[in-house]
């Protein structure tokens, strides 16, 4: 019999790959020129004031602004998949990479310091925000979403949560509005807050923006403009490894608030669902691989220094992992980063949701920023 013809299979797989490959290209290019183009208006609003301004609040204010103009051009297939590789992909490539900037030894001392910090705050919103939820005649599942998304990480907890408690689609839009309204307002304004607050002990600056802010990239954005406009590397590291740790107690926040809406609701399909395997189903949410990685890159920052301490080749070395963390992980890829997470950013998902899961939402970022 003649021979069978070889399988094209892998050449269509190959070219699905390239075609997701280009297909990101104008997004992320687009993410990374309004990133950039904030950061040198910044340059020249610097030099012209003598103020030192950042240029990340300005890559965020530019982008929510392009992604608004009319049309939704942001949103269409151009460049809809690039922005979301960039506020996804790239964002924790410049986590990993920032991890280059601490030795394994500053993560845990960092991390240790944290964890008082991060338990009180987190608790704080955890038990307060419900409460004010039921009082202002919320349900008690958008209670718990509002709760967990301002106390712990944002849209991802809100996500993790939702079908546990089985929160509506309007109740989960409600919460991510939240995270996205008061995560970009703390983003913008607690830098200048922590420098006025706690300028003097970097340690509890960076503890506070780690604690106070929403979402992990919000915090990273709020940590880097603290870093370019006060110049203290010291910051931006313990906001980073407070946020981590802090997205760490999603395992037990969610099982947690899963149950007190089942007591509450007195929901039968909620209360079939133990905690233990909540517990077990969210580990891998609260640890996720960048985590690991990011822990990964400062054991390698450590072992890069024990092994070429007093080497000619250390200074190198040195100059090495401060490219691949300031430079690379920091600017270029948390600052592209953060432009797409303004060119996410849309005015309309704010209307027709009324004030008054705002109000609550509002009260409880004060409260657990407070508390951190």
């Amino acid at each position: 019999p003649p021979p069978k013809p070889p399988s094209s299979r892998g050449d269509a797989g190959k070219e699905k790959a390239s075609g997701k490959a280009f297909a990101v290209i104008p997004g992320l290019g687009l993410a990374f020129g309004v990133a950039h183009g904030g950061f040198a208006l910044a340059d020249e609003l610097s030099a012209r004031s003598g103020v030192t301004i950042s240029g990340v609040p300005l890559a965020i204010l530019s982008g929510a602004l392009i992604n608004n103009l009319p049309g939704g051009l942001v949103q269409g297939a151009l460049f809809k998949p690039g922005v979301a590789f960039a506020s996804s992909s790239v964002l924790r490539a410049g986590i990993v990479a920032v991890g280059a900037k601490l030795s394994f030894a500053d993560v845990a001392a960092v991390g240790a310091f944290s964890v008082p910090v991060v338990a009180a705050s987190v608790g704080a919103g955890l038990a307060v925000i419900p409460r004010l939820a039921r009082v202002a005649g919320l349900s008690p599942r958008l209670g718990s979403l509002l709760a967990v998304g301002t106390s712990v990480c944002g849209v991802t907890a809100v996500s993790a949560l939702a079908p546990a408690v089985g929160a509506t689609a309007a109740e989960t839009s409600v919460a991510v509005a939240n995270v996205a309204c008061f995560g970009t307002v703390g983003m913008l304004l607690l830098p200048q807050m922590a420098h006025a607050l706690l300028g003097d002990c970097p340690e509890a600056a960076g503890a506070f923006l780690g604690t106070g802010i929403h979402d992990t990239a919000q915090v990273f954005g709020a940590a880097l403009t603290y870093k370019e406009r006060f110049f203290d590397d010291k910051v931006f590291e313990t906001a980073a490894v407070t946020k981590l740790t802090r997205n760490l107690s999603l395992a037990a926040a969610i099982p947690a608030l899963a149950a007190g809406v089942a007591a509450t609701a007195k929901d039968t399909k909620i209360a079939q669902t133990s905690s233990s395997s909540l517990f077990r189903g969210n580990v891998r949410k609260a640890v996720p691989p960048f985590l690991l990685a990011f822990l990964a890159a400062s054991v390698a920052r450590s072992a890069g220094d024990a092994a070429f301490a007093g080497e000619a080749a250390e200074k190198e070395w040195r100059r090495v992992v401060d490219f691949v963390g300031s430079e690379f992980g920091a600017k270029h890829c948390l600052g592209t980063a953060m432009a797409a997470v303004g060119l996410n950013l849309s005015f309309a998902a704010f209307s027709g949701v009324g004030v008054t899961p705002f109000l609550v939402g509002g009260a409880g970022a004060v409260v657990v920023s407070g508390v951190g």
